[in-house]
């Protein structure tokens, strides 16, 4: 893994104002909180991009009610409905900053 980020989706256009998502509808998500990272990446290899919805201890619990996340339980809960579009009518980009190295061979040692 090279780097990640998160976003919940209601504070997809604000940290400070919560804007549920309504069904059907298709939204942007920006995601730029990655940190610095430096890999050296050969000619013709692949990034893989991984999107998820987390389950996991380390993160707050979203069962997607649309009410106030802290105060959700199990009761509430609701299985959310993913779609991930990219296709010529909506596009996806992703962005990586690159700068050529000049050294084409691998160092060894200190």
């Amino acid at each position: 893994m090279l780097t990640q980020d998160q976003i919940r989706a209601r504070h997809r256009n604000s940290v400070r104002q919560e804007e549920l998502v309504k069904p059907g509808e298709i939204n942007r998500y920006v995601f730029e909180g990655f940190t610095f990272f430096s890999r050296q990446v050969a000619k013709g290899s692949r990034l893989r991009l991984v999107l998820n919805c987390p389950n996991s201890i380390y993160m707050q619990k979203n069962y997607n009610s649309g009410g106030v996340v802290s105060d959700e339980t199990a009761k509430d809960a609701r299985t959310a409905h993913v779609t991930l579009y990219h296709n010529g009518s909506h596009p996806s980009l992703l962005e990586l900053p690159m700068v050529r190295c000049a050294r084409t061979e691998p160092v060894h040692g200190p």
